[in-house]
């Protein structure tokens, strides 16, 4: 019996201490995760990561939607508490805001070899000032060029063919016999009232605003004043309405009228005008070139923070949601065009256009992001399109416009 008795509390000791690793296995892992939605985005990661959940049933998530007007401030607080969420959706223009508090993700080998697959433009958003990803793309943003295929088609053109190699001047050509082929068409281009949208043809042109080392600004050069000029030369012509830069006119609902035959703007135009156009047929063709074709990258990133909770939990499943197959199927639930180099995305309509702007962004260089992320031009902006808009009056030569940019900036550099 003592033998027994022996036995059995040995087996007692055994249990209890099996216990706490038993429970710690079944224990499950929440992961709080800080949302912002556009439209749908918060709804399609929970089902996009559903198979991972699956896989990982030790693994919840908490998924908390805040509205972006009070997201950023929501996250300020959250990471000064010392309570940073453990996955947080991030702009493009957060990135650098919490670069301090994010988790580096470069040197972590998943995320170095995720990175391989993505476009560098779209990467550069995501990076800090030394060069380390902070925060993996979700989604891209482009700039792009829709045009008015029906009105081609009346002037004898094939704007698919003509548009895969066009340059600034044969499309200046095209659009002539356009307005010439259709009367209602009264302009032939409309580019939306940013300076974000007018610096697609500043990059074609080999341009840039901020210099390559960072420290100065890099406007005032011959590639500046080629843009700039062009840019005129469209409103002295009469190609582009001056009521949308030098008026309050909406280039949107001008395209949709049929009274410009090409709109350059954001890639959220693809599921605007498939909405809304239903009188003509219309088609993403890649921007005609200067030196080199481009767009302007953007998007939204996802990242952890090095005080999160279960950091280590929300790297595995931000590395899960940026492989190939959780990024398309994401992607193409929300709408949006992917980061990925290899994403291959049959969305519910449209995919051709899609693609358009996808190649455009796959040619876009790398230091377009950087200027973007400047501190400097944020502050520029509103100055830059005003000194543009003088340009366009005739009040200054652009010269005097590049150089106006370039000290002003340059201004903000010395403080």
């Amino acid at each position: 019996m003592a033998r027994k008795g022996r036995l059995a509390l040995a087996a007692l000791v055994i249990l209890a201490l099996a216990l706490p690793f038993a429970a710690a296995a079944q224990a499950k892992t929440t992961l709080t995760v800080l949302w912002f939605n556009d439209a749908n985005e918060s709804d399609v990661f929970q089902k996009t990561m559903a198979d991972y959940l699956t896989a990982h049933p030790n693994v919840a998530i908490d998924m908390q939607v805040i509205p972006f007007k009070d997201y950023e401030n929501k996250l300020k607080l959250m990471i000064a508490s010392g309570s940073p969420p453990d996955i947080a959706r991030l702009a493009s223009a957060h990135v650098p805001l919490f670069t301090s508090s994010l988790e580096p993700l470069s040197g972590k080998p998943v995320f170095d070899q995720l990175a391989k697959g993505y476009f560098a433009s779209s990467l550069a958003l995501g990076r800090d000032s030394n060069g380390r990803l902070m925060a993996m793309p979700t989604e891209a943003t482009a700039n792009g060029m829709i045009v008015n295929k029906t009105y081609f088609q009346n002037a004898g053109i094939d704007v698919d063919k003509l548009s895969q190699t066009w340059t600034w001047d044969q499309w200046t050509d095209a659009m002539k016999k356009v307005l010439k082929a259709n009367p209602k068409a009264k302009y032939g281009i409309a580019v939306d009232y940013t300076t974000h949208r007018f610096s697609t043809f500043l990059y074609e042109a080999g341009g840039r605003f901020i210099a390559a080392d960072g420290k100065s600004m890099g406007f005032d050069t011959p590639e500046t004043l080629d843009a700039l000029n062009f840019f005129k030369k469209l409103h002295d012509e009469g190609l582009a309405p001056p009521s949308v830069w030098m008026g309050s006119e909406n280039p949107q609902e001008l395209f949709q009228a049929g009274l410009v035959a090409s709109h350059v703007g954001g890639s959220w135009l693809i599921n605007a005008y498939s909405q809304s156009v239903k009188d003509f047929e219309w088609a993403a063709v890649r921007m005609p070139k200067r030196k080199i074709n481009s767009s302007v990258p953007g998007g939204k990133f996802i990242g952890t923070f090095k005080d999160s909770p279960h950091k280590e939990a929300a790297l595995d499943l931000i590395a899960a949601f940026s492989d190939k197959a959780h990024n398309e199927a994401y992607c193409r639930d929300t709408y949006n065009l992917s980061a990925r180099k290899d994403a291959k995305i049959a969305y519910a309509s449209r995919s051709k256009d899609f693609a358009v702007f996808t190649a455009d962004l796959d040619a876009t260089p790398a230091y377009t992001a950087d200027d973007w992320k400047s501190p400097i031009l944020a502050k520029l902006n509103s100055y830059i399109r005003e000194q543009i808009v003088d340009g366009l009056l005739g009040q200054q030569t652009m010269a005097t416009t590049a150089a106006n940019v370039q000290a002003k900036g340059n201004s903000y550099f010395a403080q």
